[in-house]
């Protein structure tokens, strides 16, 4: 059995009585020397104060008594005795960025008291059960003994190990065994000693009859007179019972793990990785006890049974066991595991817990027909099946450029599981999924959602509507404890509205007229890997009839949330097509909001000139003027009378409003020439353009140019274009007005060999 593969506690000691002889002899040696009497512990056959509700006569069943002392969360019991047990706690201090150490000693009636001042010094459990607590100094060469069961103000038994060491002679601790302290002795240059100290200043009672190649300090557990001291060389174990009345060792037996016991009345070790050998200490036979593999290490003796867990494909133990050493069914005594101690009187304390009573500190004793009996004496409150502590979902999450992933957290009751995280939208039904599965004891599931629909959160996938969704949780405890959980909530994504996006899901649209007058739509996703466009799917025919001689996207001049489109037919009639955000059908039947307007070639629209928040309309005449279209916000009348702003605009062949594409107070414009030239115009936000800049030439090779806001997902506009030659490509925003567009990239939004678009918005 590989010692790597145990998790109980190796502080674990295992005696099944109180001190005997030498405890007592030393105790008194002790109150002696110390000048104030020690008061000894409770003899042997005392038995602890009984708790309120005894166990139940069933065999195995857990008793728990209606007031259970309280066990603060996160508490670990270090070390038994009969007046109570010792516990550590850790808290890590963020504002100091260290970690303070708490150590309590709690009794039977529930109170408790620090065994130390918190980090002045540090508590060493007992090899033995004890009411004895060594507190060691930072340096480790100071030992105080501190009886739990004296009253208060009795001072503790301080062995000085500075001042027994010597320039040739070292003293080293070891451990304390009841109220005697053990000690590692080095000299200069010889084999070490390992020595009993008995009272303070003396130089201790040397343990003969161990061999001098054992040159490392050893594990020890205790019961009564005798100990167990357990040492490694290499990959073998090597085993030595010492009489602690005479400080002699017996002889040396191999064990095949590092795990062992001892109580009143047995000793058990490894033989092998599968057979535990059991040993009676008054007439020295022993029996041999085959386990399978897959049974979780041996924790303890207790009477005529042996304690021990299941493991998990986790490693982890599910419940705890006692099984006869005579061979017999098994008695169930716990859910879960955490440590197991040998306590006073042929107890046994665990710390685990049950379905029923939750995480404590239990007590398991022989019931009245020898069977094991186990009663809660302490609670931390924390239940052990796995269940959602917190979800720290907000009911609104923004998906905007600067919230690009969604922080998304369910805090649960223990780690140790395997999690599916889904995220529903209501009105469609699409899904984001994500799985998870702990295998560290981290308990929390911790999602940075991207804002998409996808089957894991590193995939490609569309983006995620807005609108209001429902979260679910469902997670399997891996260690076999209590049932699946599964819980859900609500929640609503929202992002600002977006100059391009027709299907409310925060990515830009593209809508795309064929020959014949139907109207295409595709929807964009960012590949964040490949740094390119993706279009979602082939594009889908949202309408036909659309023969306008001119078409222009002009963002949410209705008073919706998702972008319009104007279209001016051959009489020279203005419709509005207010935008839907519905997948299928992203615009509503149209709406005549003007006449005249046959004498504008080109129309702009998308970018807020004004400063207002709201996009507006530029228009150029035959002429070559250039007109103002300022949004009201009203939808029966969105644009005010025209203004005039400029002349000479003649000299170019498109137009495009493409937002604020340059760092600016307000949306922007780009004018391509005949000659293929792009030229930049920075909207001031009054309504007028500062000077133009030329951004490059060659830009007739592009059928289309639009604003398509932006795709890239950095906060930025881009500005997607099209090319006769079923060419399609985005050109990111920089933010710089001296070159505000990176290197072009290409994308397969809209390339279809079948189809060629005539116009682009």
């Amino acid at each position: 059995m590989s010692s790597d593969a145990l998790t109980f506690e190796e502080k674990q000691v295992d005696s099944r009585t109180a001190r005997r002889r030498l405890s007592t002899a030393i105790t008194a040696v002790l109150a002696l020397t110390a000048g104030t009497a020690l008061v000894a512990a409770p003899p042997a056959g005392a038995a602890p104060a009984p708790a309120p509700a005894a166990a139940t006569a069933a065999a195995g069943n857990t008793a728990n008594a209606q007031d259970v002392a309280e066990l603060p969360v996160g508490a670990g019991v270090e070390s038994v005795g009969p007046s109570g047990y010792l516990t550590g706690l850790s808290k890590f201090l963020w504002d100091r960025d260290t970690t303070s150490y708490e150590y309590r000693w709690h009794r039977p009636d529930g109170t408790s008291e620090f065994v130390v001042p918190p980090d002045s010094a540090w508590p060493e459990p007992n090899a033995a059960v004890s009411d004895i607590v060594p507190i060691l100094n930072p340096y480790f060469d100071a030992i105080r003994l501190r009886d739990m069961s004296a009253p208060a103000g009795t001072a503790p038994v301080v062995f000085d190990l500075k001042k027994l060491s010597t320039p040739t002679l070292s003293y080293t601790y070891v451990t304390t065994i009841g109220s005697t302290p053990l000690v590692r002795v080095k000299p200069t240059g010889g084999p070490q000693e390992l020595r009993l100290l008995t009272k303070p200043g003396d130089p201790g009672k040397k343990i003969t009859g161990l061999p001098d190649d054992l040159d490392i300090v050893p594990k020890v557990r205790a019961a009564g007179d005798t100990a167990l001291f357990q040492y490694r060389t290499g990959t073998t174990y090597r085993l030595f019972t010492v009489d602690l009345a005479t400080a002699t060792a017996g002889a040396e037996r191999t064990t095949a793990s590092s795990s062992f016991w001892i109580d009143a009345d047995r000793m058990a070790w490894w033989q092998d990785e599968t057979t535990l050998v059991v040993t009676d200490r008054a007439t020295g036979t022993s029996k041999t006890i085959a386990f399978d593999p897959t049974v979780y290490p041996v924790a303890g003796l207790l009477g005529d049974w042996v304690v021990h867990g299941q493991r998990s494909t986790t490693g982890t133990a599910v419940g705890l066991v006692a099984r006869p050493i005579a061979g017999g069914e098994p008695v169930k005594l716990l859910d879960s595991l955490s440590t197991v101690l040998p306590g006073p009187n042929g107890s046994l304390i665990l710390q685990g817990g049950t379905i029923e009573h939750g995480k404590g500190v239990y007590r398991v004793t022989p019931g009245a027909d020898g069977r094991p009996s186990t009663e809660q004496i302490a609670s931390s409150g924390e239940g052990i099946t796995l269940t959602l502590q917190k979800a720290n979902v907000a009911p609104v999450v923004d998906l905007d450029p600067g919230h690009n992933r969604a922080r998304l957290s369910w805090e649960l009751s223990h780690g140790y599981f395997k999690a599916d995280v889904t995220l529903v939208h209501k009105k469609s039904g699409q899904r984001f999924r994500y799985h998870y599965e702990d295998t560290r004891g981290w308990s929390g599931v911790d999602l940075a959602w991207p804002g998409n629909f996808a089957s894991s959160r590193d995939e490609v996938g569309v983006n995620a509507y807005n609108g209001q969704y429902r979260w679910e949780l469902d997670a399997e405890p891996t260690d076999g404890i209590g049932p699946d959980l599964h819980e859900s909530g609500d929640f609503t994504v929202t992002r600002s509205p977006k100059v391009h996006d027709y299907n409310d899901n925060g990515s830009p649209d593209l809508l795309a007229r064929g020959s014949d007058g139907v109207l295409f739509r595709t929807d964009t996703v960012y590949d964040q890997g490949k740094k390119k466009v993706l279009p979602v799917g082939d594009p889908t025919p949202v309408g036909s009839g659309w023969n306008y001689p001119q078409m222009e996207s002009v963002g949410n001049v209705a008073g919706t949330t998702a972008p319009d489109v104007l279209g001016v037919d051959s009489a020279g009639s203005l419709w509005l097509h207010r935008g839907t955000g519905d997948e299928q059908n992203p615009l509503g039947a149209r709406v005549k909001i003007g006449f005249g307007w046959q004498i504008y070639n080109k129309l702009a629209g998308g970018s807020d000139l004004t400063g207002d928040g709201r996009p507006d309309l530029l228009a150029t005449d035959k002429a070559g003027g250039l007109y103002l279209y300022k949004a009201t916000g009203d939808d029966a009348a969105p644009f005010a009378a025209r203004k005039k702003i400029g002349t000479g605009w003649g000299i170019y062949n498109q137009i495009t409003a493409t937002g604020n594409i340059a760092g600016g107070t307000a949306g922007d414009l780009v004018a391509r020439d005949k000659d293929g030239v792009l030229w930049l115009y920075l909207g001031k936000g009054d309504g007028t353009f500062a000077p133009r800049v030329k951004v490059g030439a060659g830009w007739n090779a592009y059928s289309q140019i639009a604003g398509i806001g932006d795709a890239n997902r950095d906060g930025r506009s881009d500005l997607y274009v099209y090319g006769p030659d079923n060419t399609s490509y985005v050109y990111y925003g920089t933010g710089s007005w001296s070159a505000p567009f990176a290197a072009r990239v290409p994308t397969d939004a809209l390339i279809n060999t079948s189809i060629k678009y005539t116009n682009v918005l």
